[in-house]
């Protein structure tokens, strides 16, 4: 099996939550990256949009008329012998933070969140912040696009976010001033409509900003975090925002290990073809879902086989994306397999009030909902789902609550490179809090 076997865990739950929302919500979703920007806006599935080529091996599986059967439709015990898992021995390392991490991370914040000043006395220049107000339409029909107009839009000139020519344009420009931009956007730009054609955005420039690098009480303050309103206090979060990420670290590297250690020693017949085609369906629509959030966000072209195929790239994995899909879908089967008949040897089990309460709390954090009732978005699911995944969640923690672990001193090397890491990451811990609750609510969307 393969060693990535916490994200095929919490791959199935996550992967109904989002496709419960599914079009509905994509469509009543504001579109965060409006149609000025470029394929260097979307820096994040450049990989994938370049994989889009003749040589990308293509998914084929006709998933409509897969045969499926749930894990409970089986005696789980007929197809794994689990190893030894009560008492197995796991070694896991806790990453010291250093006084290195800490000044890094508010480097890392001062270079992401920077106190802004505005320029009263000078038009815009490069590396300027602007905020602005336009207007795109076409340039032959003076007819306006969609996704084409914002208000008080912040843009950083030379990020190269807005496509070519938009933020040098805006250099020279005053507070106050309204200029047309004559520009033409890309052939292969994502949006079909606006691929190649000729446009005119109207721009009014509403102030121009430079971002401060004095690292004072006033920027600390101005970030907002409870309790910080000077660089001493700043330091001190960092500190502790570090020491949670390391315990973080360590407690997944625990569960990991621990999780591979009983694979390692269990043994596998092979699962039934039904219940691999059910977790086949599900990894499909997980890469669906990513593929179309990639499109619709960055506005580029990614399809499924694109995704697969730099999953593949990145993974040195050989063969087709149907080979890809197949195999992820054998691991999941084995894993829950094993999951399942750990549970039933120790008599764990998920009630029904349980997964009503996974839910609820789903439900009624949404920000939004595409559902009128509670009964109605449950009624939408397959639950199923969340029997399989809240069981597996119970079995790893009786996993890693009897086991034996003996923590160990990182090696400098390894904990110079988890420094380095949690430093780069420091910077937007709060962000990443944000989207993995945004990620969670968006169950009932």
């Amino acid at each position: 099996m393969k060693k990535n076997l916490s994200i095929l865990l919490a791959g199935v739950m996550t992967c109904m939550l989002f496709t419960a929302c599914g079009k509905e919500n994509a469509d009543n979703t504001e579109n965060t990256s409006d149609s000025a920007t470029t394929e260097a806006s979307a820096e994040a599935t450049d990989e994938a949009a370049a994989a889009g080529d003749s040589d990308v091996s293509q998914i084929t599986i006709d998933f409509d008329n897969l045969e499926t059967k749930a894990l409970t439709d089986v005696n789980a015990a007929d197809y794994v012998t689990p190893g030894e898992y009560k008492g197995i021995s796991v070694e896991a390392s806790l990453r010291e933070v250093t006084d290195e991490d800490v000044d890094n991370y508010i480097k890392d914040l001062l270079e992401s969140k920077p106190l802004m000043n505005e320029v009263t006395d000078r038009a815009v220049q490069d590396g300027d912040t602007v905020n602005i107000d336009y207007a795109g339409k076409y340039a032959d029909t003076n007819e306006a696009f969609e996704g084409g107009t914002a208000q008080g839009a912040d843009l950083v000139i030379g990020s190269n976010t807005y496509i070519d020519g938009f933020e040098s344009g805006l250099i020279g420009a005053t507070k106050g001033q309204t200029l047309d931009l004559n520009l033409t956007f890309p052939e292969n730009y994502g949006a079909e409509e606006l691929a190649g054609k000729d446009v005119i955005f109207t721009v009014t420039v509403n102030s121009i900003k430079v971002a401060s690098k004095d690292m004072t009480d006033e920027w600390a303050a101005s970030l907002g975090y409870e309790n910080v309103s000077t660089i001493d206090e700043l330091k001190a979060y960092a500190l502790g925002t570090l020491k949670e990420q390391a315990q973080e670290e360590y407690e997944a590297l625990v569960e990991n290990t621990a999780i591979q250690t009983v694979v390692d020693s269990s043994s596998f017949t092979e699962a039934p073809k039904e219940l691999v085609n059910r977790y086949l369906i599900q990894q499909n629509q997980m890469i669906e879902y990513r593929a179309s959030m990639y499109s619709y966000m960055y506005g580029q072209s990614v399809s499924p086989s694109d995704l697969v195929n730099v999953y593949m790239q990145n993974e040195g994995f050989v063969g087709t994306a149907d080979d890809y899909l197949n195999s992820l879908a054998k691991d999941m089967a084995n894993q829950y397999l094993l999951f399942q008949t750990i549970a039933d040897e120790q008599g764990i089990t998920v009630t029904e009030e349980e997964i009503d309460d996974y839910l609820k709390e789903a439900y009624e954090s949404a920000s939004s909902t595409a559902f009128s009732s509670y009964e109605e978005y449950k009624a939408s699911l397959d639950l199923e789902v969340y029997r399989e995944g809240l069981m597996a969640e119970k079995v790893v923690k009786y996993i890693v609550d009897n086991a034996k672990v003996e923590t160990q001193e990182a090696s400098d090397e390894a904990s110079t490179e988890a420094s380095e890491d949690a430093a780069a990451e420091g910077s937007t811990t709060e962000e990443s809090a944000d989207a993995a609750t945004e990620s969670s609510t968006t169950a009932a969307e």
